[in-house]
């Protein structure tokens, strides 16, 4: 038995919970698969899986050693990556998890300038708000907005984020431009799916919360700025978003000199590489984080 591929047989199994699924995922057939956790299972002389006819579920000893298995490809990869490391030439895939607003803005008009320099890199992009595991799901990097929570990933600044007033040139027309914070709960917004309960505007001395009368709520970030821009309301909307409106003047900022914070925290908002905590960071890892910081620069255009 090939010991190392039936144990990716099996990591990919359990975290899929499908051998199908595993199989796609590794290139290999279904029955493959099949072939090599009944192996285990004779070795070990344990079930790994309870089977159903839809999903797999893992048994006491299957979930036991499923940490064992991690726990020794981990080992495996980083042993692998040590040795590679002797040969600095970036290749292989990279799997990128990425908020989709960002990734439409400010990663995809990148891609092809970096597949210019890394022609040996295969990229794989899941775009998706939710914030995955990215040890379980395979994932090499991702981008994370917002508030970091405590845990064992790696993270490095990508910027900080702050969050503008914006209205179209027609809303403005027709609507006059608040002096206060307070002033905009008269008007229409439009806002995420939780509101701006929680929204606070500081300036000096001056601290207001905002809880506009009457709102239009979307769950997703460009469908809220595209609403903006049809101007169905003003919106509170982080930099890196309205920045271009911004600059050809399809979009207008109120309240310029007063600070926005949607969630009470001790820190500011960022946006940041995260990526899990091996040993040896890879080339391909390394290579796409130093091309974007470079792209980016130390300030972001959408900082300015």
């Amino acid at each position: 038995m090939d010991y190392f591929a039936a144990l990716n047989a099996f990591v990919e199994a359990a975290n899929g919970n499908n051998f199908s699924r595993a199989a796609e995922r590794l290139g290999i057939k279904a029955s493959t698969v099949s072939r090599y956790i009944k192996d285990l299972e004779s070795e070990l002389g344990i079930a790994l899986f309870n089977r159903s006819t839809r999903m797999l579920h893992l048994t006491e000893g299957g979930r036991i050693f499923l940490l064992h298995a991690r726990r020794a490809l981990e080992e495996l990869a980083q042993a692998k990556a040590a040795a590679g490391a002797l040969n600095q030439h970036p290749r292989g895939v990279l799997r990128l998890n990425l908020p989709p607003a960002f990734a439409r803005h400010h990663i995809l008009p990148a891609l092809g300038a970096f597949q210019e320099r890394f022609s040996d890199i295969e990229l794989e992009l899941t775009l998706d708000d939710s914030q995955v595991d990215l040890i379980h799901s395979g994932t090499d990097l991702a981008i994370r907005v917002g508030h970091l929570a405590d845990s064992t990933l790696k993270a490095r600044r990508i910027a900080f984020e702050t969050h503008l007033v914006v209205v179209s040139a027609g809303f403005a027309d027709t609507h006059s431009k608040p002096d206060v914070p307070t002033e905009l709960e008269t008007l229409p917004a439009v806002v995420g799916v939780s509101g701006l309960a929680s929204a606070t505007f500081t300036l000096q001395q001056q601290t207001h919360p905002v809880v506009p009368s009457k709102t239009i709520k979307i769950n997703d970030l460009e469908a809220q700025l595209l609403a903006v821009h049809h101007g169905l309301g003003y919106g509170v909307l982080p930099n890196w978003l309205v920045a271009e409106g911004l600059a050809c003047g399809t979009l207008i900022q109120w309240l310029e000199p007063w600070q926005i914070q949607l969630q009470p925290s001790a820190h500011a908002s960022s946006i940041w590489f995260i990526y899990p905590p091996k040993r040896i960071v890879s080339t391909k890892v390394r290579s796409f984080i130093d091309f974007m910081i470079e792209r980016f620069g130390v300030k972001p255009s959408w900082t300015q």
